[in-house]
């Protein structure tokens, strides 16, 4: 599964996307997680 956070250029992007990491890996979800800002890509993730 892929993950889109988006970055709007404001906040602590790496540690949401970290802790996205984390909780889809004790979860045991196969999870890709990315930080973008193109409209292409957040529309290409499945969450």
């Amino acid at each position: 599964m892929r993950v889109a956070v988006v970055d709007y250029g404001s906040g602590n992007l790496a540690s949401a996307s970290r802790a996205l990491e984390v909780a889809a890996s004790r979860a045991a979800v196969p999870a890709r997680v990315v930080v973008t800002a193109d409209p292409e890509a957040v529309a290409g993730a499945d969450r």
